[in-house]
This record gives C-alpha cells, sequence and structure tokens, in this order.
C-alpha cells in the first residue's frame, strides 16, 4: 500500500533500530554501524516533532502479526521525551564506552530494547503494543547485567523474574480483554470493557502487570537493584523511558474517563501514595546517588498513579487528568534522564569540573522538587487541581498528603547533591567532550521545552512560584538542621532487596516470638518449640519452592520458550 511520508517515518522510527541490530552481526561494517547505532532514535524523534497526532491509522498486515501504528496526542507526548532520551542516551553511550567490543554488546541490547519502546508508543492495537513491550522489557536484561559483576546477575535474576511474571498476567489480560470485545483495537476494546462480565478481572491482571513496569510499591524491588549496575546511559532510559511503558499500557487499555472506577480508584490512590512516601524515606537513607535516584523514581511514579486513581474516581474529569498525567510523565522522564547521566560524569579528579558539574546538576534537582519556574512547578499546580475531583472530605487529605510528598521529593534532592557535592569521593567517569554535550542539550531541553508544551490549564503566575518556594525552602531547612547533627554521616542505607530483608526479618521476629500462623501463642515452653520448628520447616519448603521456581525463569531458554508461545497464541487469535 502507499504510505504517506509521515507513516513512512513512524514506520522508521520502529525499524531503523531493529534493522541496525541486524547489521552489527557484520563485522567488516561494524566500526560504520555502531555511529549509525548513537543516532537510531533520530527517527523517532523526527516523528515526534513533525508528525501532526491525528486519528489516521497505518495498517501493516505484514509486521508483528498484523500491526497499526499511528500517533495521537498523548502518543506524541510519550514519543517526544522517550525518542529524546534515547537519542541523548544512545550518543551518550559513544564516548562512555572506550572499546568496540563494549560498544558493540550495549547496542546489541540497546537497539532491540529502543525499537520496542517506540513500538509500544505507536502501537494502536493490542498486539503490537504486546510484541513492542516484550521485546523492551527482555532486552532490557542485558543492559542490568552489561557489567557482569555479582550483583549485576542478581539484579538481572530478580528483574527477568519480575519481567517474566509481569508478561504472563499482561497476556492473559490482552487475551481475555480480546476475548470479551472481539477486537484488538484499543479504541474498541476500551469502549467494550464497559460492560464485559470478566471487566474486574481484565483490570486486576493489567494493573499488577503493568505496576511491575511502572515500579509501584510491592513490585519496585527490581528497580533498586537494577539501577546502581546498569551503565549510565542505560539507566536513564530504564528509569526515564521504559518505566513509562507500563503508564501507557494503563492508560492505552483501562477505560479510564468511560466509567466510574471507585474501587480500583481507591486502591490506585492508596498504592500510589504508598509509593510516593516510601520511595522517599527509603531512598533518603541511600549513600549511592543511583540507588536514591531509583528511588525517587518509585516516589515519582507514585504520585503519577495517585493522579491516575483520581481520574477513576472521576470519569468526567478524565479529558483534563489525562494531558496532565502525560505532561507529567514528560517531566519526570527528561529530568531523571538527566541526573542519572550527570551521576555518570562525576567522576573527575579536577575540583572546579566536579563543581560546575554539580551546579548543572541543580536544574533537573529542582525540577523535580518543583521549585518556582521549573517544570515541576507546572505538574505540581497540575496534580494539585486534580485533587478536588476526589470526594470531601478525602480530597483535603489528598492534598496535604501531596504537599507533604512535595517537601519529601525537595529534601530526597538536597540529600543527592549531598552525595554528589564536589568535596565527595568521585564517581562514575571523567567528563569528556562526547559525554558532555549530549547531557547539555538535555538540560536546555529540561529548562525549554516543558514551558514550551505545557497544557494550557496552567497557569505560571507569582503566586504559583511563591507557592511552590516554600516547601524547598522546609526541607534545605530541615537538611540544614539534620546536617549539623551529623545525621547525614550517621544514617545507615536500607538494603537495596529491602522488601526480601524486611520479611526476612519479620518471619525470623515471629519464630522467636513463638508465634504460629493462626496467632495463638502458647504458654508451654514445649508447644512453643514445636511450633516453632514446625513454622520455620513451613517457611523453609516455601523459600525452597519460590527459589526453584526463580531459578526455572530466570532460564534464558525457558523465558524465550515462554515468549514464543505467548506469541503464537497471539498469532492464533489474530
Amino acid at each position: 500500500m502507499n504510505m504517506m511520508p509521515s507513516g513512512g517515518l513512524l514506520l522508521l522510527a520502529v525499524g531503523w533500530p531493529l534493522f541496525l541490530t541486524l547489521l552489527l552481526v557484520f563485522k567488516r561494517i561494524r566500526p560504520v554501524v555502531l555511529h549509525l547505532a548513537s543516532w537510531a532514535a533520530l527517527p523517532a524523534l523526527l516523528a515526534s516533532l513533525l508528525v501532526a497526532p491525528s486519528g489516521m491509522r497505518w495498517h501493516l498486515p505484514w509486521m508483528m502479526l498484523g500491526s497499526e501504528l499511528g500517533l495521537d496526542t498523548i502518543g506524541q507526548m510519550f514519543l517526544l521525551p522517550a525518542a529524546l532520551l534515547w537519542t541523548v542516551s544512545g550518543r551518550y553511550a559513544r564516548a562512555y564506552f572506550l572499546k568496540q567490543e563494549q560498544r558493540t554488546r550495549f547496542y546489541l541490547f540497546f537497539l532491540p530494547a529502543m525499537g520496542g519502546n517506540f513500538a509500544l508508543i505507536l502501537a494502536q492495537e493490542l498486539q503490537g503494543f504486546y510484541l513492542g513491550f516484550t521485546l523492551m522489557s527482555f532486552a532490557s536484561y542485558g543492559l542490568v547485567i552489561f557489567n557482569g559483576t555479582t550483583a549485576a546477575l542478581l539484579a538481572g535474576r530478580v528483574y527477568i523474574g519480575f519481567v517474566v511474571a509481569g508478561e504472563v498476567m499482561l497476556f492473559a489480560s490482552l487475551i481475555l480483554a480480546t476475548y470479551a470485545t472481539g477486537s484488538t483495537t484499543f479504541d474498541v476494546v476500551r469502549i467494550g470493557l464497559i460492560d464485559a462480565d470478566n471487566r474486574e478481572i481484565v483490570i486486576l491482571l493489567a494493573l499488577a502487570g503493568f505496576a511491575i513496569k511502572v515500579g509501584v510499591f510491592g513490585l519496585h524491588v527490581w528497580l533498586p537493584l537494577a539501577h546502581p549496575v546498569a551503565p549510565a546511559p542505560a539507566s536513564a532510559v530504564l528509569s526515564g523511558a521504559m518505566l513509562k511503558a507500563g503508564l501507557l499500557g494503563w492508560l492505552r487499555l483501562l477505560p479510564l474517563g468511560e466509567v466510574a472506577l471507585p474501587e480500583w480508584g481507591g486502591v490506585i490512590i492508596v498504592a500510589g501514595l504508598t509509593s510516593a512516601f516510601y520511595g522517599v524515606v527509603i531512598g533518603v537513607m541511600q549513600r549511592d546517588p543511583k540507588i536514591l535516584l531509583a528511588y525517587s523514581s518509585i516516589s515519582q511514579m507514585g504520585i503519577i498513579t495517585m493522579t491516575m486513581g483520581l481520574g477513576m474516581l472521576a470519569p468526567q474529569a478524565w479529558p483534563n487528568i489525562l494531558p496532565g498525567i502525560a505532561f507529567y510523565a514528560l517531566h519526570h522522564g527528561l529530568s531523571k534522564g538527566a541526573l542519572f547521566l550527570g551521576v555518570g560524569i562525576a567522576g573527575s579528579q579536577d575540583r572546579l569540573q566536579r563543581r560546575w558539574i554539580w551546579f548543572a546538576l541543580w536544574l533537573p534537582a529542582l525540577a523535580l522538587a518543583g521549585a518556582p519556574w521549573t517544570s515541576g512547578m507546572l505538574v505540581k499546580h497540575l496534580v494539585k487541581a486534580y485533587t478536588f475531583y476526589a470526594p470531601t472530605p478525602w480530597n483535603t487529605l489528598l492534598l496535604m498528603l501531596l504537599l507533604a510528598s512535595t517537601v519529601a521529593t525537595s529534601l530526597l534532592m538536597v540529600r543527592l547533591l549531598y552525595l554528589l557535592r564536589p568535596s565527595a569521593n568521585p564517581m562514575g567517569l571523567a567528563p569528556a567532550a562526547g559525554l558532555v554535550w549530549p547531557w547539555v542539550v538535555l538540560l536546555l531541553t529540561i529548562l525549554f521545552a516543558p514551558w514550551w508544551l505545557r497544557p494550557s490549564s496552567v497557569q505560571a503566575g507569582y503566586m504559583q512560584a511563591l507557592e511552590s518556594l516554600w516547601p524547598i525552602l522546609l526541607a534545605y531547612f530541615v537538611a540544614m538542621v539534620v546536617l549539623r547533627m551529623g545525621w547525614f554521616l550517621s544514617v545507615q542505607p536500607v538494603s537495596a532487596d529491602d522488601l526480601q530483608l524486611f520479611l526476612t526479618r519479620s518471619v525470623k521476629s515471629l519464630c522467636r516470638m513463638g508465634i504460629n500462623w493462626a496467632g495463638i501463642r502458647y504458654t508451654v515452653s514445649e508447644v512453643q518449640r514445636r511450633n516453632r520448628v514446625r513454622l520455620i520447616n513451613m517457611v523453609a519448603v516455601v523459600m525452597a519452592r519460590i527459589k526453584w521456581a526463580e531459578d526455572y525463569i530466570a532460564c534464558w531458554d525457558v523465558a524465550i520458550f515462554l515468549v514464543v508461545v505467548m506469541i503464537l497464541g497471539m498469532g492464533l487469535m489474530a
């Protein structure tokens, strides 16, 4: 079929990174391909800037079991920051890895993950989205374990286990949604789910499956393990672009704005707020800046999750809430990507170089904190307005919690800047021209792009600026008090596998207390010992089964087999 130039640009955005991946196999042309690979996201970036959002679709029956590519307003809001981050990170990676072997191995995973990310953003139907999501998730495994250290392999095991679990839930959700609605197109599926008999199970599976990628509390364990071991350009796209894939999945699949979902809305609001505060509390204790940034991502994605829950409570307000969610995702993606790339070049031994890098890091840090005249001020103002859609008196409580989270996020950024201060131990690489200029481009984008793309409903007057200033001043005052008392130096970081550590300690505490699962405490010492032994044996059996399941699904052949089975099932369905 004759495709319009814009349609060809969308197809090139997905196909070009995958084509370059295949070309990397040929050693003779590899140096040229590696140079092209650093610009592989350029077609997607051009598409986000030049292709006008519309309802026009391009049907591609020969690609991905029959796919439709298109670009609407929300897709553009997700494609623009993703393409920019992939472009900047791709150029950054070329200078980050000095040896050709390292570059080749990095791009062999980086390019498929990029193609999958663009495919899921542009896909207008279930199977294209799912295949893009799967490709991105499994290719990212190579980015997590890239360094090959013990910590990287452990993080990879945890990551791939969560990925497989999420893929199974997501696949089941999409199959049930297709069965209930008789279509694979997102627009039809969302409407069809309103009266579907299996609507609740579809929503449950979709929320849980995508929550793993978003990093919602309880399903976040892979995030603080993966970020400190992944290379800086990989961390930038993992946090800045790939986390948003789960959010986009929610927006595409769920019947948001079509029907009120008060029960699910309440659950999502609680989960989002829990993630927001949990990420800050654990993150502020960290001494590794990359782990701190991972918990910051958990916190920020919790705020976005909470906002989506508000939309479930008030479907009539969804047309106003949806652009705000997309804008928040853009703001967080750019700022967090800039912070990770900045941490990656904080390894200079020259105190003067460290000082100007540190001052440049203030821009994305202040943006995440919501400082006046930053993109953070705009999104905080939006979310604050959305809290009034909650029923009284919950809207007042949500507003207070939101203000508290703003102070907490500011304190987290103060902690980050303290860890990266010029007098601290250097980390990362020394700043070279090939590392600095992509980072500077991203910083300039953070400075100007949000004001160009801001929703029309946002006011940016002096009153909003003053409202955004006091949480930062309060956080600075608290930080100075804490620093004066020496707590910044003495605080002990919580392990990155915090949830697993908590569960292990809880079980040991129960064993020491002599409490059985029924909650009955016996006073006879012999019965206490018998119950304690029984409980320990039961926990050991359960942990052994979990360990066996984790080892089984972490094997590449098993994971690939599961993916192939899913794809074949999707092909039979199509």
